[in-house]
């Protein structure tokens, strides 16, 4: 019998894969919070910026209880001029922290400033924002019990990734679905039930946790990637019509050659495209 775990501190059940979890603090500080006042991306979708030395922001068009609204998520590297949003108390001044975003947007996001209407902006609520940190790791699929029974992670308790990509939810869903798969098709939840959920959903969540860790603490290459993209919306379109193979662009990141392939490929004009 095979019984899931999901978050929690039993996590502590299952024992951390250093090999996968290159970090042991966290490398972001976060301030994520739902917004009014901005306008949405032509055609709406998902931004990300970055602000080299202090993090990162995605914006999120997001359907709430007021409506059409916008997800902030500050990505804040510790020690960098944004890192304070996480230190504000928004509950004490709700109209000062809403300042403070106004005034961070507009200092290293101009490109989501412009789209602010300052008379409109403002927080949807003191409830809406969330502050915090977490580690990334990575923990074994599966343990035995006392009990000679198999508990399988799943969730948190298997892998934790930063929010920077936005594939938290993402890795968690594909790995519960391959979960079901395998208990509708398989006779016995037993230890080789284990192993054979590890191998379906490896690649799938691992090259989420890879890739993740990697944008974490970019390379030159990654960097040079991304600064291209800003300039190329063919080789921006491509890597983004990866996010939902995410091992795809693990391995246009993984080395230098790989990158360099990558964006010759996807570059109009390439001999690689044209091929």
């Amino acid at each position: 019998m095979v019984v899931a775990v999901g978050r929690g501190s039993i996590g502590g059940m299952f024992r951390r894969r250093p090999e996968k979890s290159p970090y042991d603090r966290p490398q972001r500080r976060l301030c994520a919070g739902l917004y009014h006042g901005i306008a949405p991306t032509e055609p709406r979708g998902v931004s990300f910026c970055i602000a080299p030395g202090h993090g990162e922001l995605l914006e999120l068009p997001l359907l709430t209880r007021e409506g059409h609204a916008t997800a902030l998520l500050f990505e804040n590297i510790p020690g960098g001029e944004t890192e304070r949003l996480v230190d504000m108390s928004v509950e004490d001044d709700v109209a000062g922290f809403e300042r403070a975003v106004l005034e961070t947007v507009r200092q290293h996001y101009g490109w989501v400033a412009d789209r602010i209407d300052p008379s409109s902006f403002r927080l949807m609520g003191p409830g809406d924002v969330l502050q915090g940190a977490l580690t990334p790791v990575v923990r074994e699929d599966y343990t035995q019990l006392s009990s000679g029974k198999f508990a399988l992670a799943m969730g948190d308790t298997h892998v934790v990734v930063d929010p920077i990509i936005g594939q938290g939810a993402n890795s968690a869903s594909y790995s519960a679905w391959m979960v079901g798969e395998a208990i509708v098709t398989d006779l016995v939840y037993d230890e080789r039930f284990c192993r054979s959920v590890a191998r379906a959903r490896e690649e799938r969540v691992m090259g989420i946790s890879d890739w993740t860790n990697i944008m974490l603490n970019p390379p030159q290459h990654v960097l040079g990637l991304l600064m291209a993209m800003a300039e190329n919306r063919e080789l921006c379109n491509a890597f983004s019509g990866n996010w939902d193979r995410p091992e795809r662009n693990l391995e246009a990141l993984a080395s230098p050659e790989r990158t360099d392939a990558f964006m010759a490929r996807h570059t109009a004009g390439s001999p690689a495209l044209a091929a």
